[in-house]
């Protein structure tokens, strides 16, 4: 039987699968083969719920991509289906959806815990000096929890980093802004090491001119720090300040630079799927050419 005819069988018996569950079902064949018996064929189909955001690849020369990576978006959010399976896809992928809502709402929620735990006379300060947001895939409800194990502990985190930049203004408090980050890393310890928890907590902390500087978008390092603004959601604190923040992003005219490579990506990402679709039978993600088709280099541990 060919895997167009294996993932047929399964998809009559199952209805509509991720990528994923499709993957556990023939675990005999790899993952780049499935991707592309799926998009092959013309009785099966993939539909998707992922929203795609800008992203650079640093380990790759900072080059540009989309996330989610092509390999994440088949196997976490997407789903594979048969022509005459319209009616249930239609539910399955509400399903889907709302699935990493709800798990962008429960990060986002371990999100201000983390702030709260800040003693009073903290909280204060943040609402006196600072604005806090996070980024990423919470921004975008796209947070996930697949498994993957933290590099240092080799503890099990829940997928997606809960990312959070604190922005603070000339009349903050440096002994006080020293104690929040020290609280912090305490309370990144606690989710990390928790099992019930078992979050990756990252966060910055930084003055509002280094902020408002790194909006030149010159350097990779600035690039990233404006574009983290750009797909930022409020979280707390001053509202005013990432008003101002807001306002600078698109004055200076980063906002529009960072669209311009998000439509860059886009179409790179087109010229990367029709190099997949050109890749010999026994093409493996162990090559590390195919593998930088399929995600960023970061997410070699989570795909192995």
């Amino acid at each position: 039987m060919n895997i167009e005819s294996e993932i047929k069988t399964i998809l009559n018996s199952a209805g509509p699968v991720t990528g994923a569950e499709l993957t556990e079902e023939l675990p005999h064949i790899n993952d780049i083969a499935l991707w592309r018996a799926c998009y092959g064929s013309s009785d099966i189909r993939v539909s998707n719920c992922a929203r795609y955001y800008l992203r650079y690849d640093i380990l790759r020369g900072n080059q540009l991509r989309l996330s989610p990576s092509i390999l994440r978006d088949f196997l976490t959010f997407s789903l594979i289906y048969l022509t005459d399976q319209m009616v249930e896809i239609v539910e399955a992928n509400t399903r889907l959806a709302n699935k990493f809502r709800s798990v962008s709402l429960e990060k986002l929620s371990w999100a201000r815990d983390a702030l709260l735990r800040l003693d009073d006379d903290l909280q204060e300060v943040i609402n006196a000096h600072c604005v806090v947001f996070l980024s990423g895939d919470i921004a975008y409800y796209l947070a996930h929890q697949t498994k993957r194990t933290h590099d240092q502990l080799g503890v099990e985190i829940n997928g997606s980093d809960i990312d959070i930049v604190i922005v603070t203004n000339r009349g903050a408090p440096p002994e006080k802004i020293a104690r929040i980050e020290s609280q912090l890393l305490t309370t990144k310890k606690i989710y990390l090491t928790t099992p019930d928890i078992g979050e990756e907590l990252d966060f910055i902390v930084k003055p509002i001119e280094t902020m408002l500087g790194q909006l030149a978008y010159g350097d990779i390092h600035q690039k990233i720090a404006s574009k983290i603004l750009y797909e930022s959601y409020f979280l707390m604190g001053r509202v005013d300040i990432y008003q101002t923040l807001m306002q600078h992003l698109k004055l200076s005219g980063t906002w529009n630079r960072i669209e311009s490579d998000f439509e860059i990506a886009l179409g790179q990402r087109k010229d990367t799927i029709a190099k997949i679709l050109d890749l010999a039978p026994d093409a493996s993600t162990d090559d590390e050419e195919v593998a930088s088709l399929f995600f960023a280099s970061k997410e070699r541990l989570e795909f192995q």
